[in-house]
């Protein structure tokens, strides 16, 4: 079995800042210890959904953390179209900040299963 490298912050960063991505996002942050986790378990075989994206804008509006950890993985990123808030900016991922400190999905009551591996049966293995 392949072994799985950790992803790290600086490897996010470098990756975004020399990468020329297809997809801008609305947000101002987001939270790197979901795309680790995200990264992982595709590189494990795993596919977590489309993204959904505003074609005129160029945004990804649902699946941000997915869109990157898709990206860094070389896995096919299908999308779906959808349409954004009039107020959403257009902002490349390289202008957002990653929240290094927290992991969001543990302060959510229908996102704290993701937390461990135990759900992984409901999707998914492409392996």
């Amino acid at each position: 079995m392949e072994e799985i490298k950790e992803l790290s912050i600086d490897a996010l960063k470098d990756f975004i800042n020399k990468t020329e991505l297809v997809y801008k996002t609305a947000h101002k942050k987001l939270c790197f210890a979901i795309i680790q986790r995200i990264y992982r378990r595709t590189k494990l075989g795993y596919y977590f959904g489309d993204i959904k994206t505003c074609k005129e804008k160029g945004i990804v509006i649902e699946g941000n953390h997915r869109y990157l950890a898709y990206i860094l993985a070389g896995i096919k990123i299908n999308s779906i179209s959808g349409t954004s808030s009039h107020c959403d900016v257009p902002t490349s991922y390289h202008e957002i900040e990653f929240d290094v400190e927290s992991d969001w999905d543990e302060n959510h009551e229908n996102t704290i299963k993701f937390i461990n591996d135990d759900f992984l049966n409901e999707y998914t293995n492409l392996k």
